[in-house]
């Protein structure tokens, strides 16, 4: 019965669906609309959470100003999932094998959630331009 009260408890603290990144975005002037994959989200500044699953589109408009497209792009970093998975392997006392082994199955599971990803750039910060040219 505590086990189950345990699993209960915990369950909704675990990490369900895929890996979410925040990106705080800021623009000059202030007040602009930011819009994620065509979903207007915030006004900056803001911070936007992206799904770290795929590539996403960054717009910003603002009355008067030009509008902005950005990219934001994951880029594969396996060091984090190499390094669970040795830890892992390790703290399970298994062979050499089985570190190895823990160590493609957790470079795996990252990948496949997203958590084996980082989006860039982490960080937007842009300044408009006026309609017609600069100010």
């Amino acid at each position: 019965m505590a086990l189950c009260i345990g699993i209960l408890i915990i369950l909704p603290l675990t990490g369900c669906g895929p890996a979410k990144q925040r990106i705080p975005v800021s623009t000059n002037p202030l007040g602009a609309a930011v819009y994620a994959d065509g979903k207007k989200v915030c006004t900056s500044p803001c911070t936007v959470a992206f799904d770290r699953q795929g590539n996403h589109l960054v717009t910003i408009v603002k009355e008067g100003y030009e509008q902005v497209d950005l990219k934001v792009t994951r880029q594969f970093q396996p060091d984090r999932a190499i390094r669970d998975g040795l830890i892992t392997g390790v703290l399970k006392g298994g062979d050499p094998k089985e570190v190895g082994s823990e160590v493609a199955r957790e470079v795996d599971e990252q990948e496949r959630s997203g958590e084996a990803y980082k989006l860039e750039p982490d960080v937007i910060t842009v300044t408009l331009t006026p309609l017609g040219g600069r100010e």
